[in-house]
C-alpha cells in the first residue's frame, strides 16, 4: 500500500513507526485526519476526544456523576482512560480540532499531553498520583490550513506537525467503488471547489434509501449535477 500513499501520509507512517508519540496533522477538513489518527501506527485501544469551545477540563479526565442510591462515583474521562489503557502500558488519545478547546480544557489538555516522563494526575477519589503508560500516544488534529494559526501553547507540546493534503488511501477505500475517484478528485481540487471525504460518505448512505439524484441534491446542493456527471463518467471507465 506504500505506493498508493501521497507524500504527506508517507511522513505520518514514518513518524509514527519511528516512536514519535506527540503528532500534530493539520489541514483541509475531510480529508481523513481523524480516521488516520484512530488507526494509523497504532494497536492499541483509542479514544477520542472532540474539542470545542464549550468543552470542560471535566470532560477531558473525568467527573463525579450519580450513580446508585443517590451516591455520586467517579467516572475516569477518556485521557485519562487512554493513560491506563492495555493493562497499564497506554494507549492512543486523539484529539479532534485541538485548536477550538478553550480555558480550562486547553490548560487540562496541555497537561495530558506533556511528556509521559512530566505528565501527574491525581485521582481525586483515590488520591493516587496516575502518569501515562510507557506506550501512551496523542495525535491531534486541526483544520487550519497553516500551523501558525494554532496557539503557541499546543504547538510547543506537538513537535512533529504535518499538513494533511489529499485522503488517506484506506479512507477513500471505505467508500463504493464509483464513489473513489470522484471523491478523491473533490478533495484534491482548490478550496473554493473541494468536497470532504465526509459529504461522500453522506451521499453513499442517502443514495441507498433515494436514489442517486436525490441525495446528490440534498448533500451537494448546487454542485449535484457535476458530481452525478463525474459518476457517469466514472462508470464508463
Amino acid at each position: 500500500m506504500d505506493n498508493e500513499l501521497g507524500p504527506c501520509w508517507r511522513d505520518v507512517e514514518d513518524v509514527l513507526d519511528a516512536g514519535v508519540d506527540r503528532l500534530l496533522l493539520y489541514g483541509p477538513p475531510g480529508t481523513g485526519k481523524t480516521y488516520a489518527a484512530l488507526a494509523v501506527g497504532t494497536g492499541a485501544p483509542a479514544e477520542r476526544i472532540v474539542c470545542t469551545e464549550d468543552l470542560t477540563g471535566a470532560e477531558v479526565t473525568g467527573t463525579w456523576m450519580p450513580g446508585e442510591g443517590g451516591r455520586f462515583a467517579w467516572r475516569e474521562g477518556p485521557a485519562i482512560r487512554a493513560w491506563r489503557a492495555d493493562g497499564g502500558r497506554g494507549g492512543r488519545l486523539v484529539l479532534d480540532e485541538v485548536d477550538r478547546a478553550a480555558g480550562d480544557a486547553l490548560a487540562t489538555l496541555l497537561a495530558v499531553t506533556d511528556s509521559s516522563a512530566s505528565a501527574r494526575w491525581r485521582h481525586p477519589e483515590s488520591l493516587e498520583w496516575v502518569s501515562p503508560g510507557p506506550d501512551y500516544s496523542v495525535v491531534a488534529t486541526s483544520n487550519a490550513e497553516d500551523v501558525e494559526d494554532l496557539p503557541a501553547s499546543l504547538l510547543d507540546r506537538f513537535a512533529v506537525r504535518v499538513r494533511i493534503d489529499r485522503p488517506h488511501p484506506a479512507a477513500v477505500a471505505a467508500l463504493a467503488p464509483d464513489l473513489r475517484g470522484p471523491a478523491l478528485a473533490g478533495s484534491l481540487g482548490p478550496s473554493s471547489r473541494r468536497v470532504s471525504l465526509r459529504r461522500f460518505y453522506a451521499f453513499a448512505r442517502l443514495r441507498e434509501r433515494l436514489g442517486a439524484e436525490r441525495a446528490a441534491a440534498i448533500v451537494f446542493g448546487a454542485a449535484a449535477p457535476d458530481v452525478l456527471d463525474a459518476l457517469a463518467i466514472a462508470a464508463l471507465a
